[in-house]
């Protein structure tokens, strides 16, 4: 399992990844409610907002792929709202240069990320 962190993100919260099947990788988050990401997002019912869902699923796949370049976010959706103290599970598929993320709080999902990768030139 490699966990991921990196100071050029929003939030430093460990992404754990693991190689599941050859193209299929399972990462877990867990977010931190002292992140200042929740200050004012929103007090007393702490949700996390959706761009850190995308970094999530990205910081993921660069955990497995380092040498991977973002060229396009293809499609983001946010099925449902994300409490702070979710633990939010990415199961990752890659098929050529698309990784797609499917983002579960309790086996529900709650946003599909479909994002295009090169690599670095």
């Amino acid at each position: 399992m490699n966990t991921v962190t990196t100071s050029d993100c929003a939030t430093v919260v460990p992404v754990d990844v693991e190689r599941v099947a050859p193209d299929t990788f399972v990462a877990r988050i867990r977010p931190d409610l002292d992140d200042p990401v929740f200050a004012g997002h929103y007090p007393g019912f702490p949700l996390l907002p959706g761009v850190h869902i995308f970094e999530y699923v990205h910081r993921a796949v660069r955990g497995v792929a380092p040498e991977l370049q973002l060229t396009e976010i293809v499609s983001c959706r946010f099925l449902l709202p994300v409490r702070g103290d979710d633990e939010l599970v990415v199961t990752i598929r890659r098929t050529g240069g698309l990784w797609r993320g499917e983002v579960t709080v309790a086996a529900v999902p709650v946003a599909e990320v479909l994002l295009r990768y090169g690599s670095e030139e």
